[in-house]
């Protein structure tokens, strides 16, 4: 007889709740939470579908060693734990004693960010390792965000999320709900949330080089933006409200600084100014401006689409300018501080943010961290050109090889590495080049507490899972992995004093802010305890954290990117009116390398990744749909299909990323549909990435397209 389990999703933020129906230790089906007090019965087809990804017959499932060279596909032998853990650890003390700490590297995936108990667990390994040479994909899609917020307010963990339910107005940059949901904002359901905003009366507006999904009459419409641009449309919706006196002066005297520098980089980009580089005409930015600044209530939001573009950093600068500005920042109906369980804006507060101790010098050029991390970009270079080069590379939950530029470079490094250890659920691409693979336990075989919407939930609440299924075979949480390879190397360990060890203590600790126990959450009705509405009154007092309590509207850190801002902008006025730009595009068969081994997912035409252009593109480049051509710039090149998209404005083109499977041999439905990795068009090394954030530019990458040659 089955019984049901709450649990809730960990492929997004919103951490919708779901049912785990489970016969005999085994899941039979995964369906919506209808009883949540939060989600409410919504979850989307990733989550439903996770279940193909736990029954996944190509997952890994015990401890794998390489027979065979790396030059060829994969051949691997099996291993006990013991052995492999011993083995890795002997390499490990190895490598160091030889050629130092920082011989050692880590690169943290996106899917860590879903998993309570991951993030304590390697930062403990990594800190006694004594490497610098960290990375993780955050510098491939929200780095820019931790780096802005830090210069802003002087804390990389705050982040003012949109308040739809009360707004009048709102701004939406980069961002496709329907597909996508939202990021940075945590909340179920975001479609049928900007359907009610719009009957509650506010306007909405997306800025996207597409006509996207999310808009519909019953949501808003799109002001189609030339890619990677967005700064100076952001700038010039700026320079339009203080030009009209819109700038709320007590908000700024009481609560701003630098306000004179804000206005001295605004100043030259007028609406008549920007329209041409934007593609957006000089009314209608203006009358955009002045809707934003004069609404009831007006909030701002960003995602992805921007922050991979060249100014990520700058975006999100002028994003919470507007709010500040305009008197929406700490108000109802604008952008407010989610509070949750634990006042994580605290956490992420910085010392100081003088250049000289941000940045330090090395052999590739000033450089920073981001929340521990280098820029990922120069990982195959610290690899192959750097004095004292990488030798070891430990991946948790992660596939750099497809999911940065350059994957011919990094393959060239990943071989050279005397050691690769790959974490994870799958044999990925980058899998198929690791010495050792060591099986994870996927979302539904581990408990977890749902952390990662921390301070960004639209409606917070904190749920508890139990592992809904045993961890099959055996498989092993990353906490447990980390902790016997700290035993192994003679370091402190959760199993140092007890093999048994309980690892929520730190997670029990941060519940007891809201007056809460993990048994409490435990014992409540579907593991689920909903959290006080967001907090007003707040923002500036308790979680700004610069030295004056004061929100900086011009950091004096930017200095250098905004002379670069100026000199993009005069770049891109001199740019061929018939200049290519490749953009991402995010669909419902794919997220990222996850589902890629979902045959319910690779319908007849999902089977590959074509490159989407307008009509118009097509036409002057006496291209045809389905034609075979060849997409390339300075940094790659592909071979690929057209796929004819009227969604699309002229100039812009887009294909979706993560595919590129050829030699994913231990995934058979991804290797059966490969597709093409768009990525290989994407800059790479030094020069490749926001020197302020160590984000990659991934998005606007000028293209040219042709026919392929026979």
């Amino acid at each position: 007889m089955s019984t049901l389990k709450p649990t809730f999703c960990r492929v997004c933020e919103p951490s919708c709740g779901l049912i785990a129906e489970v016969e005999n230790d085994r899941l039979i089906r995964l369906m919506p939470d209808k009883d949540h007090p939060v989600t409410k019965g919504f979850a989307c087809h990733k989550g439903i579908n996770y279940q193909g990804i736990h029954q996944d017959p190509d997952r890994l499932n015990v401890p794998l060693k390489r027979s065979n060279d790396k030059q060829q596909a994969g051949q691997f032998a099996t291993l006990s734990w013991e052995k492999a853990v011993a083995d890795i650890a002997e390499k490990i003390r190895q490598i160091q004693q030889q050629y130092g700490h920082d011989a050692v590297a880590g690169y943290v995936g996106n899917p860590t960010a879903f998993n309570a108990l991951a993030g304590q667990a390697m930062g403990s390994f990594f800190t006694q390792l004594q490497t610098r040479r960290l990375f993780n994909s955050g510098t491939q899609d929200c780095s820019n965000k931790f780096a802005g917020a830090e210069a802003v307010f002087g804390t990389s963990t705050l982040h003012p999320v949109p308040d739809f339910a009360h707004t009048k107005y709102a701004l939406i940059f980069g961002e496709n709900p329907k597909v996508s949901h939202m990021s940075f904002v945590s909340m179920a359901n975001p479609m049928a949330q900007l359907r009610q905003a719009k009957k509650n009366g506010a306007i909405i507006r997306f800025v996207n080089p597409r006509q996207i999904e999310s808009a519909t009459p019953a949501t808003g419409d799109v002001l189609q933006i030339k890619p990677d641009t967005d700064l100076y449309l952001m700038a010039a919706l700026l320079h339009e409200i203080d030009k009209a006196g819109l700038f709320k002066a007590d908000v700024i005297a009481q609560h701003g600084k630098h306000i004179d520098e804000l206005r001295a980089f605004i100043q030259p980009y007028t609406a008549e100014t920007v329209a041409p580089v934007v593609g957006i005409d000089a009314n209608t930015i203006r009358q955009t401006a002045l809707d934003f600044a004069r609404a009831e209530t007006a909030c701002a939001h960003m995602s992805t689409g921007v922050n991979m573009g060249r100014q990520g950093t700058l975006c999100y600068w002028l994003l919470q300018m507007l709010s500040f500005v305009t008197g929406n920042l700490d108000k109802r109906g604008g952008n407010l501080y989610s509070l949750g369980f634990y006042p994580a804006a605290k956490a992420g507060a910085v010392k100081s943010l003088e250049k000289e101790h941000v940045f330090f010098s090395s052999e590739f050029g000033e450089l920073r961290l981001i929340r521990g991390s280098l820029p990922g970009n120069l990982l195959p270079d610290m690899i192959l050109e750097a004095k004292n080069p990488i030798k070891a590379l430990i991946v948790i939950a992660g596939n750099p090889l497809l999911s940065m530029g350059g994957e011919a470079r990094i393959r060239q490094a990943f071989e050279k590495l005397e050691l690769l250890v790959v974490i994870d659920l799958v044999r990925n691409a980058t899998g198929e080049l690791a010495d050792y693979l060591l099986p994870c336990a996927d979302m539904l075989e581990r408990r977890d507490l749902n952390i990662c919407g921390l301070g960004m939930q639209s409606e917070p609440f904190v749920q508890y899972t139990d592992a809904v299924v045993p961890a099959a075979h055996e498989r092993k949480e990353e906490w447990w992995i980390l902790g016997k390879l700290e035993q192994a190397l003679g370091l402190h360990s959760l199993f140092s004093e007890n093999e048994n060890p309980n690892p929520f203590g730190r997670l029990n600790k941060m519940l007891g802010y809201a007056n809460l126990t993990l048994q409490q959450v435990q014992d409540a009705p579907q593991q689920t305890v909903p959290l006080p509405p967001i907090p007003t009154g707040r923002f500036y007092s308790d979680w700004v954290q610069t030295d004056d309590k004061k929100v900086d509207c011009c950091p004096p850190l930017f200095a250098e990117a905004i002379t670069q801002a100026h000199a993009i902008f005069r770049e891109l006025q001199q740019e061929p009116a018939d200049q290519l730009k490749l953009i991402n595009l995010r669909t419902n068969y794919m997220h990222n390398s996850w589902f890629h081994n979902l045959p319910e997912l690779k319908r007849e035409h999902q089977q590959d990744n074509g490159l989407h252009m307008s009509p118009e593109d097509v036409q002057q480049r006496g291209l045809q749909d389905g034609q075979l051509i060849e997409v390339r710039n300075r940094w790659g090149r592909i071979v690929t299909k057209v796929k004819v998209d009227d969604t699309l404005r002229p100039g812009v083109v887009a294909m979706t990323h993560g595919w590129g499977h050829q030699k994913s041999h231990g995934l058979k439905i991804a290797n059966r549909y490969p597709g093409t990795n768009a990525n290989v068009l994407l800059p790479t090394g030094p020069g490749s990435y926001e020197k302020l954030s160590n984000q990659a530019f991934m998005t606007g990458v000028p293209v040219v397209v042709s026919a392929a040659q026979h």
